[in-house]
């Protein structure tokens, strides 16, 4: 189930594991994976696609961040891929109060994380 996924991220993040995101060329998507260097090249193919400069960041426990800091909500839970593979509709929002608000409850309230951002991409 596509709620449990997402406590499990939550857990693994919880427990110190380096988990990173940034936005994909599609709206509300998000790429997450352990490794930076991969998504240091989908950054910048999105920066370059949008026109506008995209952040890497790294997610953390909701309650680490710091009032510079952003949340990565889950705004929708949608179908899995044919493979299983849950897939989500995410936005980033700017306070702790926004994320409670947009997040999905369909299946129940959605763990958010605290996002930090770690590098910032231009387009070329």
């Amino acid at each position: 189930m596509s709620i449990d996924y997402l406590e499990d991220l939550a857990r693994a993040i919880d427990n110190g594991k380096e988990i990173f995101v940034c936005p994909g060329l599609q709206t509300n998507e998000w790429i997450l994976s352990e490794d930076k260097e991969e998504l240091r090249k989908k950054a910048q193919r999105t920066a370059n696609g949008r026109k506008f400069q995209v952040n890497i960041y790294r997610l953390v426990n909701k309650m680490d961040t710091v009032a510079e800091d952003s949340y990565l909500v889950v705004r929708r839970i949608l179908e899995a891929s044919p493979t299983g593979v849950p897939r989500f509709q995410w936005s980033i929002v700017d306070t702790r109060e926004a994320a409670d608000m947009m997040r999905d409850v369909s299946q129940g309230p959605t763990p958010y994380f605290g996002a930090v951002v770690e590098e910032t991409f231009d387009p070329e």
